[in-house]
């Protein structure tokens, strides 16, 4: 079913501001992917620091005041950052079956801003990193934008590509011009030498 994009409810909600919050979301996802490898992590070890990287990573931003559009209203475990003045969460859940509070259930935080949300409109919102039903697919953020009744009202999917990045990007030396190497036949007597050399 094709829904409606958040910002066609609030313009504060624009693409390009979701795409920021996504992109960071799962740029810590996949850092600890990379990064927790070892045979003696598994699937709770990841999970406990994918959230709190993502968390701390949004605390980091906000606090940054590099977006005039991001804010905090709570910094707790259960951060509720905004977007545009608009209160949001996030969470790594299925969209389609979800199972966490931070995608079913509105955050006091959010409480106030659902109240004045008419019946069809969203008044909850809430950054889900989907990885597929099985975990295996390439992982992709839908933002979602719930109803007080709790139906999904407004859905946007975040690009699902990985950008490979040097950090600390330097730029390439100057290409350095190296002539022809000079090759010939080795001559016997620097191998007889060569050889004398090693006894």
């Amino acid at each position: 079913m094709n829904l409606p994009l958040p910002a066609s409810f609030n313009p504060e909600l624009s693409s390009d501001r979701l795409q920021s919050v996504a992109q960071w979301l799962l740029d810590e996802l996949y850092a600890t992917e990379d990064d927790l490898s070892r045979s003696t992590d598994s699937g709770y070890t990841r999970g406990c620091t994918t959230f709190g990287r993502q968390r701390s990573r949004l605390l980091a931003e906000a606090l940054a005041g590099n977006h005039t559009w991001l804010g905090l209203s709570n910094s707790n475990n259960d951060l509720v950052f905004t977007v545009g003045g608009v209160p949001c969460r996030f969470s790594n859940d299925d969209p389609s079956n979800p199972s966490k509070d931070a995608v079913l259930t509105a955050n006091r935080y959010q409480l106030d801003f659902l109240e004045f949300a008419t019946s069809g409109e969203p008044g909850r919102f809430c950054f889900v990193i989907d990885r597929g039903h099985d975990g295996s697919a390439e992982p992709r953020v839908e933002f979602l934008g719930f109803t007080p009744s709790g139906e999904v009202a407004c859905r946007w999917v975040s690009d699902a590509v990985r950008v490979l990045r040097l950090e600390g990007q330097q730029p390439l030396a100057p290409a350095v011009q190296v002539g022809k190497p000079q090759v010939a036949p080795k001559r016997r007597d620097e191998g007889d030498a060569a050889s004398e050399a090693v006894r």
